[in-house]
């Protein structure tokens, strides 16, 4: 209800009052005019009859007055009030139809009973039902038994106001499943709850693929197995059962040997196949209460947790070893295969999943390094070797930079003439903590970590400067024989590094001999010829070293471009006691002299083992019969200067 209340001295002052206030737009009116002067009162009645059909005009107690006192009652809105509220609760209602019969969610309706009263296009979509199949029945007829009563919960939470979350399992007509996740919300009209609505967001791909992240976070995808992280759990979760009963627990490591072959021949998808043919295998024999889980590349892991004692995991490996051992068929060919294993016992050899772990890889390390095909148990002494390996690399990355590496010269002597010929360059380290480390040991550190290309240009370049100022010291004959190895030969810049060694050292490039292992050469022969090839062209010479102690076949030897064969120290040692021996070395010199090659014998220690290689017509000797290895001063004094000499 409103009142609008004006004085009006004219008619015109009402007309343009009745204007201002649109009184002409209520449904319901009712004028209280004072007292008027006849003529202003017949006016206004003819104005309401023709203008303002539906007021109701009274008069207000008063004197006649010119002046006019004049109130409006409005008992309703207005027409435009009321067309506009009815535009907009259409647009309202559009509103809610298309968000309920768009939207790509469920959305559905129930009353206070659970029964449906709505749902939308989309929940008739998914679950295959016609609205009219479904409505006014209960809805808790249409989810899983087992749900019901966490559903009916849901549902009185939400009628006392409290909007509710959850997942829930949804079974369709067909009887596929599907995972929502559903809100409920009360509804509610003149303040009172009459139901609720149902909101339902299908998250069955979402929680799929989540479903999926979480299995190879955890799992291997090759094999399907636990992985690093998933096993490292398996057994801190062990350990914590084990502290509580006491039981003994074994970690292993199963590495197999040597597949970088394997993967190199066929490719990484069928060493994955093959290593999935492996996984089967050892999960076929695996004991009660033992777990296997691929720790990462070619090598698995497992931990036993019952009846473990060490003879029996101990047998058990080799059993398995055995099975691993049976040829696998793989695109028709068949492939052998070995593999070592490492153990650790809890609480023996560690208290902790990290101990275990480590210590089981510092065994299986061991047994390959041992040749494989073996079990090795870990030893506090393994633990000590591996922390030494590591303080020697730690230092090794250094020793150039720090100026510890030098290099002695043991001399080689012509057998006929008794003149030294040359010397052989020997590369020592002499560790700031340790001392003098054994080459043997520094070496395959220095290969495995890549360092030996640094090592092996530092080497050439040495062995030729210093042989260089021998030769402008007047022993401009001398030769000087390098060592190369495998991984250094291989390498794509080798042969331009020994071009810059000869160019900073002016040094003639005969005199430069590299030695060169037949394993060295066989892994990639033909790259193997073609750089030796090229050193040849250049004028460099070739040797094999430790000939004899390789598997290299004989037909390969007349098309080698080489110069030298070194007989290897272990044909030598006892060459003066074993007739076999005698037999072999007689062989390889005899072969050297038809093949037009230079003949050295290296080791050589005593008078008696020089006489027989004389005898033998062994081109040179080298060994501390002759001469010990020695650093440039002492060589130069020592060898150089009494060189005219003869050695006897």
């Amino acid at each position: 209800m409103k009142l609008f209340q004006t004085v009006c001295n004219t008619f015109a002052d009402w007309e343009r009052w009745v204007s201002d206030y649109r009184l002409y737009e209520y449904d319901q009116l009712t004028i209280f005019v004072s007292s008027l002067s006849p003529s202003f009162r017949m006016q206004m009645e003819q104005y309401v009859q023709h203008h303002l059909p539906q007021a109701q005009l009274f008069p207000m107690i008063g004197d006649a007055s010119e002046q006019a006192v004049i109130c409006a009652l409005v008992f309703d809105d207005c027409r435009a009030d009321m067309d506009e509220m009815r535009k907009k609760m259409k647009i309202s209602e559009q509103y809610y139809r298309s968000l309920f019969e768009h939207n790509p969610d469920i959305v559905y309706s129930t009353d206070l009973e659970g029964n449906f009263t709505s749902v939308n296009p989309a929940f008739e979509r998914v679950f295959g039902y016609k609205a009219q199949e479904i409505l006014h029945s209960n809805s808790l007829h249409y989810i899983k038994k087992e749900d019901i009563p966490r559903v009916r919960r849901y549902f009185y939470r939400a009628l006392k106001g409290k909007v509710q979350q959850y997942n829930l399992e949804i079974p369709s007509k067909s009887g596929k499943v599907y995972l929502f996740q559903i809100k409920n919300v009360p509804i509610i009209v003149d303040g009172k709850k009459v139901g609720i609505y149902g909101i339902g967001r299908d998250i069955t791909e979402q929680k799929r693929v989540e479903e999926h992240i979480k299995y190879i976070a955890y799992h291997d995808v090759d094999t399907g197995l636990p992985n690093r992280l998933n096993f490292t759990n398996i057994v801190k979760q062990a350990i914590d059962q084990a502290k509580e009963t006491g039981n003994t627990l074994a970690v292993l490591f199963v590495d197999m040997d040597r597949f970088k072959i394997v993967n190199d021949t066929i490719g990484h998808y069928g060493g994955d196949e093959i290593l999935k043919q492996i996984a089967e295998r050892i999960k076929n024999v695996l004991p009660q209460g033992a777990h296997l889980g691929r720790f990462g590349g070619d090598k698995f892991s497992l931990l036993f947790t019952e009846q473990v004692d060490m003879h029996t995991v101990v047998e058990w490996t080799k059993k398995l070893l055995q099975h691993i051992a049976v040829p696998i068929i793989y695109e028709e060919k068949e492939f052998f295969l070995t593999a070592s294993v490492g153990i650790s016992f809890y609480p023996a050899d560690g208290v902790d999943a990290q101990s275990l772990l480590k210590n089981a890889d510092t065994a299986v390390n061991r047994a390959k390094q041992t040749g494989g095909n073996g079990v090795k148990l870990y030893a506090t002494k393994m633990n000590e070797q591996v922390m030494y390996r590591v303080e020697l690399e730690r230092y090794l990355r250094k020793a150039l930079e720090k100026n510890e590496c030098f290099l002695v010269y043991q001399p080689i002597v012509d057998l006929v003439t008794g003149k030294i010929i040359g010397s052989e360059a020997l590369l020592r380290w002499k560790h700031p903590k340790i001392g003098l480390v054994s080459p043997l040991e520094f070496i395959p550190i220095a290969e495995e970590i890549g360092f030996i290309h640094d090592l092996g240009r530092w080497v050439l370049t040495e062995a030729c400067m210093q042989t260089k100022t021998w030769h402008e010291l007047g022993f401009d004959s001398l030769m000087v024989s390098v060592n190369v190895s495998a991984t250094q030969f291989q390498h794509p810049t080798f042969f331009e590094d020994v071009q810059q060694a000869l160019k900073q050292s002016q040094l003639p490039a005969h005199c430069l001999h590299l030695e060169l292992t037949e394993s060295s050469m066989l892994r990639n022969m033909y790259y193997s010829i073609h750089v030796m090839k090229q050193l040849q062209q250049l004028g460099v010479h070739v040797s094999i070293d430790d000939f004899g102690t390789g598997y290299s076949s004989l037909s390969y030897l007349k098309h080698l471009p080489i110069h030298t064969l070194k007989i290897d120290r272990s044909f030598i040692y006892q060459l003066h006691k074993d007739r076999s021996d005698i037999a072999i070395v007689k062989s390889i010199i005899t072969m050297g002299h038809g093949l037009r090659l230079k003949v050295v014998a290296e080791g050589v220690e005593t008078a008696e083992q020089m006489k027989l290689l004389k005898r033998l017509k062994c081109h040179y000797a080298q060994g501390y019969a002759i001469f010990k290895p020695l650093p440039a001063e002492q060589f130069e004094k020592q060898v150089l200067q009494g060189s005219e000499s003869t050695i006897q």
